[in-house]
This record gives structure tokens, C-alpha cells and sequence, in this order.
């Protein structure tokens, strides 16, 4: 499946919010600050967020952190229509075009122990864990939950040619 990451058309924003708003995913996904939000849109040289588009409709979402940094941080995910393959499909675009960064060495993220489905997604993709994480974060339903940190080492996207 072919799809492109790109920065959000403005009208495309309440719809990311939407989902970071949704009680489905308040155990999942943070609520990033709108504050981060305009900053990444601001063209804040560490942070930034785009919407994966196939056939031109934005199908997930990624809001980045540490993008200044030689490991970048994919902070948030979403995926818009679920079930049709669009998740695997835009992190392994994403890994892509972390990749085209040379001084990136590895992408990482946070995810909470158990989401055994986000935990397949990122082992099919070549991520590892790389630390337990107990305790270490409150959802917004207030709960306390286990993260696991996984990471994907940029070097084994990266072609001789880049």
C-alpha cells in the first residue's frame, strides 16, 4: 500500500484532536497540549505532526518529539480507519523517512504493556524492546500502567545510496 506522510491540512486537525479526545483510547493515547500541536505546525525543529494520506485522505496520524535529537520519538499514533492495513503501512513510511535523516540512529516509543495488538504491529516492523517500563504513566481514566520502550534501529532501512 503507497502512501505519503505530509503535514496536516488544517481542517484535518480537529479530526487528530477527535481522536486524541476519544474515552476509547484514554488508556492508549496522550492528549497532546494544543500549545505542541501549533508548534509542530510552527515548524518547531523538535517536534512535529503529520497524517499518513492514501489515495489523499489522511488515514493515521504522528505526532513526533526529540526530532532534534538522534532519536527521534514517535509520541503519538493514530490510526483513522482501522483494520485495512493502514497502520503497518504508515509506521513502516514513517520509519522510511526517518531514515532519509542520516543523524538519526534508532526510532522509539512508549507503548503500554499489554496492548498486545500495538506490540505485534511494532515487532513486525523490526522494533525490539528495550526497557520495562513499571509504573510509568497515568492515563487519563487514572490509571497507573506498565509501558514497555521499544526501538527500531534506523541503519537497517537505510540504503548505500542515502
Amino acid at each position: 500500500m503507497n502512501g505519503t506522510w505530509d503535514i496536516p491540512a488544517q481542517d484535518e486537525l480537529p479530526r487528530i484532536v477527535a481522536m486524541m479526545e476519544d474515552e476509547a483510547f484514554y488508556d492508549k493515547i496522550a492528549r497532546v497540549p494544543d500549545a505542541d500541536l501549533e508548534a509542530a505546525l510552527a515548524g518547531s525543529p523538535d517536534t512535529a505532526l503529520w497524517v499518513f494520506r492514501v489515495d489523499g485522505r489522511a488515514v493515521a496520524y504522528a505526532f513526533m518529539t526529540e526530532m532534534a535529537t538522534k532519536y527521534p520519538k514517535l509520541d503519538e499514533f493514530g490510526v483513522f480507519e482501522r483494520g485495512r492495513g493502514y497502520g503497518k503501512a504508515a509506521l513502516d513510511a514513517l520509519a522510511r523517512k526517518c531514515a532519509k535523516t542520516p543523524r538519526y540512529e534508532k526510532l522509539w516509543l512508549h507503548v503500554v504493556d499489554g496492548n498486545e495488538a500495538a506490540m505485534a504491529l511494532y515487532r513486525s516492523l523490526g522494533f525490539g524492546e528495550e526497557l520495562f517500563i513499571a509504573k510509568g504513566w497515568k492515563t487519563r481514566s487514572d490509571k497507573v500502567v506498565d509501558q514497555v520502550r521499544m526501538w527500531l534501529k534506523l541503519d537497517r532501512l537505510r540504503r548505500p545510496e542515502d
